[in-house]
């Protein structure tokens, strides 16, 4: 064989080696960028997560003040079904969401304490599940009736305890707010993200590959159309 031959096998060689080192490294800057794009988009959802549930938790905290104050045990326990009917009017004014854009559920409910007992008085939501009714009540009851916070990944409850003149508690307010359609905003948002990244990254290789191969191909094209002439 010829030395243009072996040449001109080298050449070839070298050239499909470049290639494949760019096609890598390509491939290899583009993972990275996924990934970083992808951590980027993590990180500010979760920045924005706890930002909302920070006003979420001021709101819950300022309203749960409030129907501390409002709500009488001496009513609950004197007259039951009357008291029912005042709270059932007044609560839907005190937790009334305002917003028109809302990520998130509130839910309330009023149980009766009783001999070690709770009894649900009203709700906002019949389906609503509580997390009194999965807590110790060591959790929650005190000396003093004080409020208390109890978090989960996707809600948050303030449960109050309600006294009679006496400072017994006769009865426990809880206030819940559930975040399930924020946890969903924030995976539509990452996924579309995400998926717009790789569409964009995987044109971005088929491109490069298109203006890498198809001018050599024209010119082989056209060498072999001269040949034939």
């Amino acid at each position: 064989m010829s030395e243009v031959g072996y040449s001109h096998q080298g050449n070839e060689s070298d050239i499909v080696n470049r290639v494949i080192r760019a096609v890598v490294l390509i491939v290899v800057a583009l993972i990275l960028a996924v990934v970083s794009v992808s951590f980027a988009v993590h990180h500010m959802r979760l920045k924005f997560e706890e930002e909302y549930k920070g006003i979420t938790d001021a709101k819950m905290q300022t309203v749960t003040d409030i129907v501390h104050k409002t709500i009488s045990g001496d009513e609950l326990i004197n007259d039951p079904q009357g008291a029912v009917e005042k709270y059932n009017a007044v609560f839907p004014l005190m937790l009334a969401d305002t917003s028109t854009d809302s990520y998130s559920k509130e839910d309330y409910a009023l149980f009766i304490y009783s001999g070690g007992q709770l009894s649900l008085l009203t709700a906002s939501d019949d389906t609503a599940t509580f997390t009194v009714t999965d807590t110790q009540i060591t959790e929650w009851l005190s000396a003093d009736n004080s409020l208390t916070t109890i978090k989960n990944s996707d809600s948050e409850s303030i449960l109050v305890p309600v006294s009679d003149s006496t400072g017994k508690c006769v009865a426990v307010f809880e206030y819940k707010c559930s975040f399930n359609e924020l946890s969903k905003l924030g995976n539509e948002v990452e996924n579309r993200i995400l998926k717009a990244v790789i569409i964009s990254c995987a044109a971005g290789v088929v491109l490069f590959l298109i203006q890498l191969f198809i001018p050599k191909l024209i010119m082989r094209s056209g060498r072999k159309g001269g040949q034939t002439l």
